[in-house]
């Protein structure tokens, strides 16, 4: 994020500042794609070093008190089972839908 955004669009009004932002720009990036109990703390911060891997990153106790803070569903801590991991390619969009969650 572009540090003239970070101060111009960002205050004290809804709690957010520029690491809040970015997790919950990373959460509803893979929420285009996967459901809510499919996304973690690991996935978002995949999520962030591939779109984002200048900005600093957030520790996953920052990235779970946000997503509490916001009251947004998202997969409980622990170890994801094996079939229900996410995957972040660094040549997929954020904005497709792998073909393996659309059915074909």
């Amino acid at each position: 994020m572009a540090d003239v955004f970070s101060t111009v669009l960002l205050d004290d009004r809804d709690g957010l500042n520029s690491a809040r932002a970015l997790i919950l720009q990373a959460y509803y990036a893979l929420r285009r794609a996967f459901a809510p109990d499919r996304i973690g703390c690991g996935e978002i911060a995949a999520w962030i070093k591939v779109h984002e891997p200048k900005e600093p990153m957030p520790s996953d106790a920052l990235i779970r008190l946000t997503l509490g803070r916001h009251g947004i569903a998202h997969r409980a801590p622990g170890r994801p089972r094996n079939d229900s991991r996410v995957t972040i390619s660094p040549f997929l969009s954020a904005r497709r839908r792998p073909s393996h969650d659309r059915g074909g």
